[in-house]
């Protein structure tokens, strides 16, 4: 197996619990508990756009997010999580979770796309980063499979405090 085939492998459970995630009520996707900081809707608004950041670093096409999907989901056009105020965090709202997923969608799609054609070269290459510079590789497995990882932990925390089944409940059990 190859190293973009581990990663494609291991990103498409991820994207599953992610859009497993959506599952919910207006209420549940935006329940923040006493002193928590995210929502449920916040994890999936925030780890589709950081996953649009790096595929654009990445492939060097433009961002999938525009004005016209921040309408769609009445989210803000600039920004993507990182770096706000628990408050903020709160106050993030989707008004349209069909409108999200569709958006999600189509950043999962292009990843997929890159990951079908990727060789151990394309995965090694250096980009830029906050400290210097990371290869493509590093970049999908730190910042997309490990940290989604650990959002993918905070919504089943999330959804546990509200009585949901934690998302891809089934996985693993056949």
């Amino acid at each position: 197996m190859s190293t973009a085939d581990f990663i494609q492998r291991s990103l498409e459970f991820t994207h599953a619990a992610l859009i497993d995630a959506r599952n919910g009520t207006d209420e549940q996707l935006h329940f923040v508990p006493e002193h928590g900081s995210h929502s449920i809707a916040w994890c999936l608004w925030h780890t589709s756009r950081i996953e649009d950041l790096i595929m654009s670093r990445v492939t060097g096409e433009p961002q999938v997010w525009s004005e016209e999907w921040a309408a769609r989901t009445g989210l803000p056009f600039d920004g993507f999580g990182a770096g706000m105020s628990d408050d903020d965090a709160q106050q993030v709202r989707v008004g349209d979770v069909e409108a999200l997923g569709r958006y999600q969608d189509a950043v999962f799609e292009r990843t997929t796309a890159y990951l079908a054609t990727a060789t151990e070269e394309d995965l090694e290459r250096e980009i830029p980063a906050r400290n210097g510079t990371e290869s493509v590789g590093e970049a999908i497995s730190l910042h997309m499979m490990g940290h989604f990882n650990g959002h993918r932990g905070e919504i089943n925390t999330l959804r546990g405090m509200q009585g949901m089944p934690t998302v891809m409940a089934a996985q693993g059990t056949h």
